[in-house]
């Protein structure tokens, strides 16, 4: 970890964490309503499977003795460092330090439109923390802690189903690496079939197309959103669209890794299309860890590490 980065990161998170509080619709909802719902089991599916981050601040508040307030507060601010930090040492698997840092940068430039359309749900600072270390986990060659980070990320999201596919396709397809991604598949199924055995099994609308498909081709009603906020659909595309054009760009001259990581995009896309309300910009956080390497290949070509293998987990010959 490069330790001067800290300070900004600190900066970064209070500042995220600042509009994360302000620009959102019921900022104490969290607190008052879902994080006890789901702790008490009474929260309606899927929330009530995504466990990690109310169970966290539940201990927490008992252990210290802490409002759930302050408890929320702190740890939503410690989720969105953290996530900072991940990100950093993810981005110098193959870039400079300063490189890293415009990386983070970048995505906290964009993570704000990230907010729209929906409170502050536990699970989604600690899913931009939790994917991108399993994305880490893969790109360095550490089967040990992609079966931590695959874990926590499952407690926390569905959505880390697709650390599995990456984890598949972000290497060498050899007999013992397709075994180890089979072995890690079951591992999460056993944490997504274990939740709902617990908690109880309960369905929800699963098929969301119809309604995305009526979201991006009619604006929502003026009378009842403030226009800045009526083309929620969007602003996946304002985020993302740029960092995966450069992305692809440069693709040719990137890692293995980092180029089949953009493979999985049209995966979690779709999905998301087919089964997640879209206007809803958080659900499409895990594109961080997937395209934001290949655009700082793009952007910054000149800064990045020497890579001994591209076929392996890269390595790096210099700071």
């Amino acid at each position: 970890m490069d330790y001067w980065c800290l300070l900004l990161y600190v900066s970064l998170a209070i500042a995220t964490g600042f509009t994360d509080l302000r620009m959102r619709a019921y900022p104490k909802h969290p607190v008052t309503t879902f994080s006890p719902a789901v702790v008490a089991n009474t929260e309606s599916a899927p929330a009530r499977y995504r466990v990690l981050a109310p169970f966290i601040d539940h201990y927490l508040g008992r252990i210290t003795g802490a409002s759930p307030q302050n408890v929320w507060y702190a740890t939503r601010l410690l989720w969105i460092f953290l996530a900072y930090c991940v990100i950093h040492v993810y981005l110098r698997t193959w870039f400079t330090a300063d490189t890293a840092l415009a990386g983070v940068a970048l995505t906290a430039a964009t993570l704000p439109l990230t907010f729209t359309n929906s409170w502050a749900h536990p699970d989604h600072m600690p899913e931009l923390a939790l994917f991108t270390l399993g994305a880490l986990a893969i790109a360095r060659g550490s089967d040990w802690l992609f079966a931590v980070a695959l874990v926590a990320a499952a407690l926390n999201r569905e959505t880390s189903v697709f650390l599995v596919l990456l984890y598949a396709a972000g290497g060498s397809f050899t007999r013992g690496r397709v075994l180890r991604a089979a072995l890690f598949g079951f591992e999460w199924l056993a944490v997504y079939v274990g939740l709902r055995a617990w908690r109880g099994f309960q369905h929800y609308d699963y098929w969301q197309a119809a309604r995305n498909l009526t979201d991006l081709t009619m604006p929502l009603p003026a009378e009842l959103y403030d226009p800045y906020y009526r083309r929620y659909a969007y602003f996946a595309f304002v985020i993302f669209a740029p960092m995966l054009f450069l992305a692809l760009r440069a693709a040719g001259g990137a890692p293995v890794f980092v180029r089949r990581a953009l493979m999985i995009v049209p995966c979690v896309v779709t999905v998301a299309f087919m089964f997640s309300n879209i206007i809803e910009t958080r659900i499409f956080t895990p594109l961080y860890a997937l395209i934001l390497p290949g655009a700082m290949f793009a952007l910054f070509s000149g800064s990045r590490l020497t890579v001994i293998s591209v076929d392996a987990a890269p390595k790096a010959s210099g700071k």
